[in-house]
């Protein structure tokens, strides 16, 4: 038997109290060849429900949520009725319903993501132009700077709902934590852990009455995404606090302790490093995999890369304590503190993209 959706477009449309306006966007969805639209009606009022009753009969599959559980609920909600529905599609292209998104621009990202359906394809808006509200203007060029000094991946618009990304992620990014706006960020934050390819594609900015139906609440939503971004980085920094101060007590106490046993500089610094460091590591790992990177199962793979990357971390503070005490005569308990913090940064990035990257 031949599955009709095979190589179908699917449509996910996640909306809250939309005006009449939607009803012209779903026929020029329609006329530009696109024939399977969900809509998850997120908890509207009752007199929106006409809309809602003509949508259905226009064609669209309509699910409903009793009450507003947020727009990452309702994309999951439609990430379910596909996996239920639509075994074999082409890609799903999730759309907001407040007219930001061009149509020609959905059919632009529907062709890029048949291409290469096992990345995520974001269309990404042009926040130079004038037209921007200031307060969506800041908020992504902050968001976009954040997101690629922890994750290292340039995106410059994260916090764009025009998305697409065809079976092989479906599984993957329906089972992505969060339910408000908070889940698209969630959702690159994933994808990025994961190597999971991101492909972008540059596409109009349309603020319709400067933007004024949106249901993105600025400060109370704002905090909830940073939240979200930072909050890996933040569980990395306690436990690495904690560790941290395991190692530098002992690492103190045994630079000056075995300088009578190893009067050469390097080798007695060398010692005092790696033997803190192996203290505490077997600690630092168990919390970076439990509590930091929320891995449910302690890997051979994972434990031998932290090993390795431990060793490479010992010999690199070790070499660069001595290089700064030597060379410019900088206190070794001080320059002990530079290095760590320097190093800081850099284990957290290759723990997240290589120790416990996402499966």
């Amino acid at each position: 038997m031949i599955d009709k959706n095979k190589g179908k477009d699917i449509i996910l449309i996640p909306t809250l109290n939309p005006d009449k306006k939607i009803f012209s966007y779903i026929n020029n969805l329609k006329n530009s060849g696109f024939t399977k639209i969900i809509i998850v009606n997120d908890g509207s009022n009752k007199i929106h429900k006409p809309i809602f009753q003509k949508l259905a009969t226009n064609g669209c599959v309509v699910l409903h949520h009793l009450e507003n559980y947020g727009k990452g609920r309702a994309l999951k909600s439609g990430f379910t009725y596909i996996q239920e529905n639509y075994p074999q599609f082409s890609s799903v292209v999730t759309v907001d319903s407040d007219g930001q998104h061009a149509v020609e621009d959905v059919v632009k990202i529907a062709e890029l993501s048949k291409k290469k359906p096992e990345a995520l394809t974001l269309g990404v808006r042009d926040f130079s132009r004038s037209a921007i509200p200031v307060k969506s203007l800041i908020g992504n060029r902050f968001s976009s700077f954040a997101f690629h000094m922890l994750y290292g991946t340039r995106i410059s618009d994260t916090q764009t709902g025009l998305r697409a990304f065809g079976m092989p992620l479906l599984e993957f990014i329906s089972d992505i934590n969060g339910d408000r706006f908070e889940y698209e960020m969630q959702m690159l934050t994933d994808c990025v852990q994961a190597d999971i390819p991101l492909q972008m594609i540059p596409i109009q900015v349309i603020y319709d009455n400067n933007n004024e139906g949106t249901h993105f609440k600025a400060l109370h939503d704002s905090v909830k995404v940073m939240k979200t971004m930072f909050a890996g980085f933040f569980r990395f920094l306690a436990s690495s606090i904690t560790s941290a101060a395991v190692d530098l007590g002992i690492a103190w106490f045994l630079l000056d302790f075995l300088r009578s046993f190893l009067p050469i500089e390097y080798l007695r610094i060398l010692a005092a490093t790696a033997i803190a460091r192996i203290i505490s590591i077997g600690v630092n790992y168990l919390i970076n995999q439990k509590f930091v990177f929320q891995r449910k199962k302690t890997s051979r793979q994972s434990l031998t890369r932290y090993l390795l990357l431990a060793a490479m971390m010992i010999l690199l503070s070790a070499t660069g304590v001595y290089a700064l005490h030597e060379g410019l005569n900088v206190n070794e308990k001080s320059g002990k503190i530079l290095m760590d913090t320097l190093l800081f940064f850099f284990s957290y990035r290759i723990q997240q993209k290589w120790v416990f990257k996402k499966d």
